[in-house]
């Protein structure tokens, strides 16, 4: 991960148990203060809800479950749900072996050259 800048806008992601019942939203927050380890991001006008983040990850420094996930943009977090939508939907077609004759041995072929070509 890039090492942020100090005024710098990213977008917060509430996650966990911070959010069991509720919708995910991403929330702007700006980066306070950058360390050798450490980032601290915040709201603009308060110190409030200041978080610590590692600066190689960007993983909220926590002795728990983190509560927060970073992203650089809005866009950042709109792939990531893709990601993990079209990967759902890859494992519902061969989970528990459904759907195997749906798919020709030639598409998984191609599915699999494309799965293990370098990135």
């Amino acid at each position: 991960m890039r090492k942020p800048v100090v005024g710098e806008q990213l977008f917060a992601l509430e996650i966990g148990n911070r959010v069991k019942r509720t919708e995910q939203k991403l929330s702007p927050i700006i980066v306070k203060k950058v360390g050798h380890k450490y980032f601290v991001c915040g709201e603009k006008d308060s110190n409030w809800r200041d978080t610590q983040f590692h600066l190689d990850t960007w993983a909220q420094k926590t002795e728990y479950s983190a509560n927060i996930s970073l992203y650089e943009s809005e866009q950042a977090w709109e792939d990531e749900k893709e990601i993990a939508e079209n990967c759902r939907i890859i494992w519902n077609a061969f989970e528990y072996g459904h759907n195997r004759n749906r798919v020709s041995l030639e598409n998984l072929r191609k599915v699999i050259a494309l799965i293990q070509r370098p990135v």
